[in-house]
C-alpha cells in the first residue's frame, strides 16, 4: 500500500459515483462499482481553529474505494482510495488520491 495526498480530476455518474479519474497524466476507468464510506478527517492538522457549529464536513470526509485500470486496459486492475470533500468557501469539489494498493 502506498499513501499519497495528490489531487485528481474525477468524473462521476448521475448518482455521484466515480467512473473515471485523471492521475499523473493518465486516465483510469473504474471497473467495478466503488465502495463509499465516511472517515474522520485530521481537522486539527488542516486548521488551527474550527468554529463552533460548523457542519459535518469539518469532521468527516467521504472516501471511495475502487478498482480501476489505466486507459481501456482491463487486464491490470489496481485498487485506489480517493477522498472527496467540498471547499467551504466556494463549494467546489475536491478529490484527493490517498491510497494505492499495488
Amino acid at each position: 500500500m502506498q499513501r499519497l495526498d495528490e489531487n485528481v480530476l474525477v468524473s462521476t455518474n448521475q448518482s455521484g459515483e466515480p467512473v473515471r479519474f485523471l492521475w499523473r497524466d493518465s486516465n483510469y476507468k473504474v471497473r467495478a462499482r466503488p465502495i463509499r464510506w465516511f472517515a474522520r478527517r485530521d481537522w486539527w492538522l488542516e486548521a488551527s481553529r474550527v468554529q463552533r457549529g460548523v457542519g459535518p464536513g469539518v469532521l468527516e470526509v467521504e472516501i471511495w474505494r475502487m478498482l480501476a485500470s489505466e486507459g481501456d486496459n482491463s487486464a491490470k486492475k489496481t485498487q485506489f482510495e480517493i477522498a472527496h470533500s467540498q471547499d467551504a468557501k466556494n463549494g467546489k469539489n475536491i478529490w484527493r488520491l490517498v491510497r494505492v494498493y499495488d
